[in-house]
C-alpha cells in the first residue's frame, strides 16, 4: 500500500512540475492528456525507474517531438498506397503474454531511401494507434534480419526506431528482437549499440529460430520466421487497433459465419457466381499463378478481377497469409453497380519457393445505402455475417514448370537426394539441413585453421627465443675471450 501511495505521489509531483512550465512548445492535446490521464504520466515514470528528474526531462522532450513531428495530425491519408501495401511492416501474431508482434522486414529497407521520411511517420502512426489500445498494452517488435546486407543497415533509421520505442512512446516496448542477424552485420550492430543508452541496449535481444520461441509461441510466429501462423497480417488501412487482442487465433480456416463464394458456368462458357451467395464475380476462381524466371526474381503482376453485377455498391478488401511475400494494390475499395475492379498482385523477390503455401482471401459485402465516405472506416462496422469470402491458392511457375519440380531437380542433382520429399516444406527442410551441415564443416575447418595458426605462432615464438639464447651464449663466449686476452697481453710489461 505504501508503494502505491508513493507512486500516486510521484504522478502528482511530475504532473505538477510539467504543468508549471511554459507550455507553448507542446501540443495542447498532449498537455490535456498529461493533465487528465494518470497512465500517460506513469509511463514516463516507469520508463525512468521513477526518477523524477529523468522523467520530467523525457516527458518534455517527448512532447516537444510530438508537436514538431505532427503526431496528432497523422492519419492513414498521409501515406501513399505504395507505402501502405509494401510487405515491410505489419502486426501479426502475439507474444507469450499477449503482446502484439510488430514485424519489420529490414531486407526491404535501403539506406537513404526516398520513402524514409514517410516511413518514419508511418511507424509513428502505427504506434500512436497501438498505444491507446488495451490499457497501454506493450508490443514486441521483431527486426527480421535474415537476408540482409550492408545496404540494408541504416544507422539513423534504426536509432530512430529504438528512440521511438524507448523514449517517445515510453513503456510500450516489451522486447526488441533482432532475428537471424548475419555474422557480417555484427560489427554494424556493435556500432549501433554504442550509440544507445544502457536502458535501450537492454531492450535488444538477438535471437535465432529456436531462441525466438522464448518470446513468441510457434503457432503465433509467422511462417516466414519459422512459425506456423497462417493468419492474415493486419494491414494498417483496415486495422482496428482496439480489437487486435481479441483476434489472436483467427486464420482463414477458423473464421466463423462468413459465407463462401460458389461459381457456375454460363452457356457462353463465362464464369459466373450465384448472386444469392456472392455479390461479386471473381476471377480467377481458385488459383493465382505467378511466373518467374528464377527463384529469387520478381514475378509479373497477376490480376484479381472483381465484377459487380448487383444493382448496389459492393465493398471489398484483399488479405493474404504472407503479406511480406506480395505487393497488393489496392487492398480495399468500393465497386459501383455494373463496374469492374482489378487488383494487382506481385510476388516479391525471394518468395517463389514457399509461395505455394500462401493463400489469398477476398472479402466483399453489398452496401444497400449509397456510400461516399472512407471505405476503410466502413469495414470496421460491417457485421461478420454479411461478409462473403472467396479463397485463392497460389502457384508459381518457373520457366514453364511448377517450381516444385525445379526444387526436386535441384535436390536430385545438386544435393544428391535419393528420394524426393513428399512436399515443398520437407524439401526445404532437407536443403536447410544440408546447408547447416556445410556450415558446420566450414566452422570445423575454421577451427582447424585457427589451431594450426596458433601452433605456428607458438613455434615461431619458441624459435625466436632459442635464436636469442644462441646469440646470448655466443656473446658471453666472446666477452670471456676478450677478457682472457687482455690480461695476457699486459701481464709482463718489461717484455
Amino acid at each position: 500500500m505504501e508503494d502505491q501511495v508513493d507512486q500516486e505521489s510521484l504522478i502528482v509531483q511530475l504532473r505538477t512540475a510539467f504543468l508549471q512550465q511554459n507550455l507553448e512548445p507542446f501540443d495542447s492535446r498532449d498537455v490535456s492528456k498529461i493533465r487528465n490521464d494518470d497512465r500517460a504520466v506513469l509511463a514516463y515514470l516507469k520508463n525512468c525507474r521513477f526518477n523524477l528528474e529523468k522523467s520530467f526531462n523525457m516527458m518534455s522532450e517527448s512532447l516537444k517531438w510530438r508537436k514538431s513531428f505532427g503526431v496528432n495530425d497523422i492519419s492513414k491519408t498521409s501515406f501513399s498506397e505504395d507505402l501502405l501495401t509494401d510487405p515491410y511492416l505489419y502486426f501479426k501474431g502475439y507474444g507469450k503474454h499477449g503482446e502484439p508482434l510488430l514485424v519489420l522486414q529490414l531486407q526491404y529497407h535501403k539506406k537513404e531511401s526516398e520513402k524514409l521520411p514517410d516511413l518514419k511517420k508511418y511507424i509513428a502512426y502505427l504506434l500512436e494507434n497501438r498505444e491507446g489500445a488495451k490499457e497501454y498494452q506493450k508490443v514486441i517488435m521483431l527486426f527480421n534480419m535474415s537476408g540482409c546486407g550492408l545496404s540494408n543497415i541504416d544507422y539513423d533509421f534504426i536509432k530512430y526506431l529504438i528512440s521511438l520505442l524507448t523514449e517517445y512512446y515510453p513503456d510500450i516496448l516489451d522486447n526488441l528482437l533482432v532475428f537471424e542477424m548475419p555474422r557480417l552485420l555484427s560489427a554494424a550492430w556493435t556500432i549501433i549499440k554504442n550509440m544507445l543508452d544502457e536502458d535501450s541496449r537492454d531492450a535488444i535481444k538477438f535471437v535465432n529460430k529456436s531462441e525466438v520461441l522464448e518470446y513468441v509461441e510457434k503457432e503465433q510466429l509467422p511462417i516466414s520466421l519459422g512459425g506456423t501462423n497462417e493468419a492474415a497480417a493486419v494491414n494498417v488501412m483496415e486495422n482496428d487497433f482496439q480489437s487486435l487482442a481479441d483476434k489472436k487465433q483467427v486464420t482463414f480456416t477458423q473464421q466463423s459465419p462468413p459465407r463462401r463464394t460458389t461459381s457456375t458456368t454460363s452457356s457462353d462458357g463465362r464464369n459466373t457466381s450465384d448472386k444469392t451467395m456472392s455479390p461479386l464475380v471473381i476471377t480467377p476462381q481458385e488459383t493465382l499463378t505467378f511466373s518467374v524466371q528464377q527463384s529469387n526474381s520478381e514475378s509479373l503482376p497477376q490480376i484479381i478481377k472483381m465484377s459487380n453485377n448487383r444493382e448496389v455498391q459492393v465493398a471489398y478488401k484483399v488479405k493474404t497469409t504472407a503479406p511480406e511475400h506480395y505487393r497488393v494494390k489496392p487492398t480495399v475499395g468500393l465497386i459501383e453497380p455494373g463496374q469492374d475492379v482489378e487488383v494487382s498482385v506481385q510476388l516479391t523477390p525471394g518468395s517463389a519457393v514457399t509461395a505455394s503455401r500462401d493463400r489469398f482471401l477476398v472479402q466483399c459485402t453489398p452496401i444497400t445505402v449509397p456510400f461516399k465516405g472512407d471505405i476503410t472506416e466502413y469495414w470496421r462496422s460491417v457485421e461478420q455475417g454479411k461478409v462473403t469470402e472467396h479463397r485463392l491458392r497460389c502457384k508459381v511457375v518457373m520457366n514453364g514448370s511448377p517450381i516444385e519440380e525445379k526444387v526436386d531437380h535441384l535436390m536430385n542433382n545438386s544435393l544428391h537426394v535419393t528420394a524426393p520429399a513428399p512436399n515443398v516444406a520437407d524439401r526445404l527442410s532437407a536443403i536447410e539441413n544440408k546447408l547447416k551441415l556445410i556450415e558446420q564443416k566450414t566452422e570445423a575447418t575454421h577451427r582447424q585453421t585457427r589451431n594450426t595458426l596458433l601452433i605456428v605462432q607458438i613455434f615461431l615464438v619458441v624459435s625466436l627465443v632459442y635464436v636469442a639464447y644462441l646469440f646470448y651464449q655466443e656473446y658471453n663466449l666472446l666477452q670471456e675471450s676478450i677478457a682472457a686476452d687482455i690480461p695476457a697481453e699486459h701481464s709482463n710489461p718489461e717484455l
